[in-house]
């Protein structure tokens, strides 16, 4: 789903578009949930415990690691061939210049030595090792494959690469064989950081109310799609920050809605939702494969509140603008060439106005793009949007209008002369004073836009609108999904 920050910009690409899920029997909700908490896959495990005593077992239940350290689990590490090899191994991007260039001479030495004594540097497929001051020390234990680890504390938190954690963690491997890191923690407190890392915590009650019923909703019905863990904890299900995410406010919206879903015939629904529909919701089948009775296109005036917002504005009107190298750079590095981009020809659009269908020309070629990967592909926020070529042209910036200016010099504008204005001093001095620039912008394709993410079912920020105005969490998810019962099935 997409969390409504500021740090969410682009991120979400297509990776927020949930696989849609198929009608799942009433049943409580379960006591704890699997996430994996590493996205994709990680080469590196930074694991300890905030304030206790970190206990790490092997999958046999045998302790490998007991003590107050901080756990450093790498992938593909560098040391000698020879026992005791552990000088070359080559360490982990540090920060620092100092540190890098320190760590940079430690290398370059163990190189000279393994050249001197024609000792071969060799490549660990896994090592676990504990955070020291040297960084050159031997590891505990190293192994050809991936090792399955659980962590536990004395004091239940968890820490994971500066993220914390309740309940437990695990180094496992996901559908593709990749390590990654799995935090098992009971529900109550997985919904109430889901709730935070999807919303404002200063949302209106109902509003996180809301959010809460649609992301149990939506964790019951994605349950048992993996198998090391239930979902994911990013965009790809439902954004998941640990104990980041938690505020008093969403984990009194988990406990008021505890065991409530939003049902269709008799079954937990799909629950889709994204950050702002742009003034209006879309059916189902023009984004996703299915046509779902509940997720029907419904107005959403309470989308404009977030115009109002100095963080959230961009996600009720937003601009997007290329010149045509960025835009095939861009294009590029998500596997589309077709040369220069020439134009943009949007084909068939919803009933919103949200593109279904669009082709971008090139000089070597063109690219068909369907439904929401229009997203993806030219870097927007969502689908309802236009595209115009502007030719060269000229646009006068005031100097407090830092924004404007980081956009123009991003798209390489150059400043064709300055305004000033004359001002006089006390002592009777005259000076000038810099008010603004005349740029001259280069040709650029211009995307004009409203809304923030795919647009079906609950809009968080419609939702937000209609708590402003008085709606209860029931009456907002009966807008959103319709033709829903909320039920209580019992559980967190």
């Amino acid at each position: 789903m997409a969390r409504i920050t500021l740090a969410i910009a682009l991120a979400f690409v297509v990776a927020a578009i949930p696989r849609p899920a198929a009608a799942a029997p009433l049943a409580a909700v379960p006591a704890t949930v699997r996430v994996n908490v590493s996205g994709l896959g990680t080469a590196y495990a930074r694991i300890g415990s905030t304030s206790g005593v970190v206990n790490v077992t092997n999958a046999a239940g045998a302790v490998v690691y007991s003590g107050n350290a901080n756990t450093i689990t790498r992938l593909g590490v560098r040391r000698l061939g020879e026992p005791g090899g552990a000088a070359a191994r080559i360490p982990d991007p540090v920060s620092g210049a100092e540190e890098r260039r320190n760590r940079a001479t430690q290398l370059r030495e163990a190189k000279l030595l393994s050249r001197i004594d024609d000792v071969p540097i060799l490549t660990v497929p896994f090592e676990f090792s504990l955070e020291r001051e040297d960084p050159l020390a031997p590891p505990l234990f190293a192994s050809q494959t991936v090792v399955l680890l659980k962590y536990t504390t004395s004091d239940g938190l968890l820490s994971y690469n500066g993220r914390v954690f309740r309940g437990t963690l695990e180094l496992a491997k996901d559908d593709e064989g990749d390590m990654i890191v799995v935090n098992e923690v009971d529900t109550a407190s997985y919904l109430a950081s889901v709730v935070g890392s999807e919303e404002p915590t200063t949302w209106m009650p109902e509003a996180l109310a809301s959010q809460a019923i649609a992301a149990r909703t939506y964790l019951v019905t994605h349950l048992h799609r993996h198998g090391a863990y239930d979902l994911e904890g990013d965009t790809r299900d439902q954004e998941y920050d640990g104990l980041g995410g938690e505020d008093r406010s969403t984990v009194r919206a988990v406990e008021r809605t505890a065991g409530m879903v939003a049902t269709y015939g008799g079954a937990p629904i799909e629950a889709l939702y994204s950050a702002n529909a742009g003034g209006i919701t879309e059916d189902s089948e023009n984004v996703y494969a299915n046509a779902l009775p509940y997720l029907r296109s419904v107005p959403s005036p309470g989308d404009e509140v977030a115009e109002a917002s100095a963080w959230g504005h961009t996600s009720w009107q937003w601009t997007t603008e290329y010149t045509a190298p960025q835009l095939r750079g861009y294009l590029r590095a998500r596997g589309v060439d077709i040369g220069d981009p020439q134009r943009i020809e949007l084909g068939r659009l919803t009933g919103t106005g949200r593109v279904v269908s669009a082709k971008i020309v090139g000089s070597s070629g063109s690219r068909d793009i369907g439904k929401d990967a229009s997203r993806y592909y030219f870097g927007l926020r969502s689908t309802l949007y236009t595209v115009t070529i502007h030719p060269e042209e000229t646009e006068i910036v005031g100097t407090t209008d830092t924004k404007r200016i980081r956009e123009l010099e991003l798209l390489s504008a150059t400043v064709d002369r300055s305004y000033y204005v004359t001002t006089r001093d006390p002592d009777r001095s005259w000076t000038l004073r810099i008010t603004g620039w005349l740029y001259r912008l280069p040709a650029r394709f211009v995307f004009t836009g409203k809304g923030y993410g795919h647009g079906v079912g609950m809009s968080q920020w419609g939702a937000q609108g209609m708590a402003l105005g008085g709606a209860s969490a029931e009456e907002i998810l009966r807008h959103y999904y319709q033709g829903i019962a909320i039920t209580n099935v019992g559980g967190a």
